[in-house]
């Protein structure tokens, strides 16, 4: 008997759009298929009004997928710090009324000099009464920098967890799934901490990106690399070598308990054959 890594229900994916009729197919096939835990990342022409009416239309259309928009500083900000807090709280406000439960704060691939995640969430702190604190909020962190940028890492995740808002902990992408196990040690030291110290936060939940190999996913990955997704030569050559990676890399997920988000296009048939094949299910 196949060893399931996770079953469909403890998984999200993230979705990527660019109009209105590819969102409504989209979640049409995520509903058909039980792919019910759903993202909408803020990135490129998905921000503003377009996001949030995204956010709207999923909430409306399909009441029992459970929706977790994504606020970029980056791609949200407004000339300057004042707007861009104004901004985040109307958010909050916006998509918790359209039935949100969490959102994810990310700084953005260029961190804003005057703004990021940890000023957004030092002013949520001492300005709580601003924005409705039914809604919880989620925040990024990535294990594969190198040493240096790694101890910035852990000192501004910890000033995140000082907020005592943040419930979730996003973790990145990255091949090196020896390196996660060690880190990982890391991360659960500083959650307990957290924990101890902030008694308004029960439990944080974390969640592990996951790309599903194929020869066109690689290719263009090789070509126009994430920024901050640290990825081995071998895992870009070899969809076989990737394939095998990831598996290593969800065994050590599901060791920590840290629920896989899909960040490839999962909209096909053949899609989500290769997802739970990647899943064993």
């Amino acid at each position: 008997m196949k060893d399931v890594f996770f079953d469909l229900d403890n998984i999200r994916i993230e979705i990527s759009f660019k109009s209105f009729v590819e969102l409504r197919k989209l979640l049409f096939f995520c509903q058909e298929n039980n792919l019910l835990k759903i993202n909408i990342p803020c990135k490129n022409n998905l921000k503003k009004d377009f996001l949030l009416e995204s956010v709207k239309i999923s909430k409306e259309e399909f009441p029992n997928i459970d929706i977790i928009p994504h606020f970029s500083i980056l791609h949200e900000f407004k000339r300057n710090r004042i707007n861009t807090q104004e901004s985040f709280i109307k958010f909050l406000q916006d998509v918790a009324h359209l039935g949100c439960k969490q959102v994810l704060l990310v700084s953005g691939s260029q961190k804003r000099s005057t703004f990021d995640s940890v000023d957004a969430l030092n002013y949520l702190k001492v300005n709580t009464l601003l924005f409705n604190q039914d809604i919880s909020i989620g925040v990024a962190f990535n294990p594969y920098l190198p040493n240096c940028l790694f101890d910035e890492e852990i000192i501004r995740l910890e000033k995140k967890l000082h907020s005592g808002l943040v419930s979730s902990i996003w973790i990145q992408f990255g091949t090196d799934y020896q390196l996660l196990k060690s880190r990982m040690e890391v991360l659960s030291d500083i959650i307990s901490r957290s924990m101890v110290n902030n008694s308004k936060t029960s439990k944080i939940i974390l969640f592990g990106s996951i790309l599903i190999p194929s020869k066109q996913f690689l290719a263009r990955f090789r070509y126009r690399p994430w920024k901050g997704v640290y990825c081995s030569s071998n895992f870009l050559e070899s969809v076989d070598f990737a394939s095998n990676l990831v598996l290593k890399l969800l065994t050590t997920y599901k060791e920590n308990q840290i629920y896989p988000i899909i960040e490839t296009n999962i909209s096909t048939a053949d899609h989500l054959r290769k997802l739970k094949t990647t899943l064993n299910l």
